[in-house]
């Protein structure tokens, strides 16, 4: 595809302040208004810490859904990577390349699957990944027999991965800014981004057009299963035990975020700068919540209420039914 076909758009202000970050900047004054401690250094950092593992998670879903797709298997990835990290026993096991690298490259296969999936049967992307998600779920259970499981030596190299705050900010966080500013470039900046523009805005033009759609959908899926294994990893150092049965779900956040950040369910719209502006939204008001002592079952409501909500407004913006 040549770049006269494709071009570069160039940016201007609404491109940069999108709605989503008018938003965040509202619900901040908002929260400080109604709580003096959310302004204070460490709530502000728990804030930022809180949407760093579902925001991951994020990124990999809207660059999949602005392709047209959808994955709905990340929350068991993000299963899978946390089990085998803890299992490999960083630092006293295996080592901590190999406890990071491994997990990272089974959630790049169950990606590949899914894209192949998707992309070279033909099969319908919901059902396929929510088929993943259970499959991964299964074999996680499987592999533990269903029991809580600990590193038998964490490591401190490995949990500084997320304990770890230079200039007063978690890592993850730096981790977090490092991806969404990879991933704004590659999506405006590169043929591979605006090749998967092109393909969720008409699949059918895209491959008259001569796009390798297939190969660049799976990709996406590929990246996807790679991010949300990444937010694996970090659970793992973050925690260093869990209970298999008590983690996952974390698709349907992320997809919240996706929305409310603006990309399209439909595809071809979407950025993953406003899926980071989103994430830091929920971030804020859940943290409010839980300072006025609102229990999870009411955080859950809200979340339903904002994700149905952004679902609505955009399809009426878009002239959508």
């Amino acid at each position: 595809m040549s770049e006269a076909v494709l071009p570069r758009r160039r940016v201007h202000v609404t491109d940069v302040v999108t709605p989503i970050w008018l938003v965040l900047v509202v619900v901040i004054v908002i929260a400080a208004l109604i709580s003096d401690r959310f302004l204070s250094p460490g709530n502000v950092a728990a804030v930022l810490q809180q949407g760093v593992i579902t925001g991951i998670v994020a990124l990999g879903m809207t660059v999949v859904l602005v392709g047209g797709e959808f994955d709905l298997s990340t929350g068991a990835t993000v299963m899978m990577a946390a089990v085998v990290a803890l299992l490999l026993g960083p630092d006293g096991g295996v080592g901590i390349a190999v406890a990071i690298a491994v997990p990272l490259l089974i959630g790049a296969g169950i990606g590949a699957v899914n894209g192949l999936a998707v992309y070279r049967a033909g099969a319908n992307s919901i059902v396929a990944t929510i088929g993943m998600q259970f499959l991964v779920i299964g074999a996680v259970l499987a592999l533990v027999s269903g029991q809580h499981v600990r590193a038998d030596a964490i490591g401190e190299t490995f949990t500084a991965l997320t304990h770890a705050r230079p200039l007063g900010v978690p890592l993850p966080v730096f981790v977090f800014a490092a991806l969404v500013a990879a991933l704004a470039i590659v999506m405006s900046q590169t043929v591979f981004g605006r090749h998967i523009y092109a393909i969720g805005g008409d699949v059918e033009a895209a491959t008259r057009a001569g796009i390798p759609v297939a190969r660049i959908g799976i990709a996406t899926y590929v990246i996807s299963g790679v991010l949300a294994a990444t937010s694996g990893v970090l659970i793992a150092s973050l925690v260093g035990h869990l209970d298999p049965t008590a983690i996952g779900g974390y698709e349907f956040p992320a997809l919240t975020a996706v929305v409310l950040g603006g990309t399209s369910l439909s595809g071809g719209v979407g950025r993953p700068a406003d899926t980071a502006g989103a994430i830091l939204v929920i971030a804020v008001i859940t943290n409010v919540m839980t300072i006025l002592n609102y229990q999870y079952p009411i955080q859950l409501l809200v979340q339903g209420m904002v994700l149905t909500g952004a679902v609505a407004f955009y399809s009426w913006r878009r002239g959508g039914a």
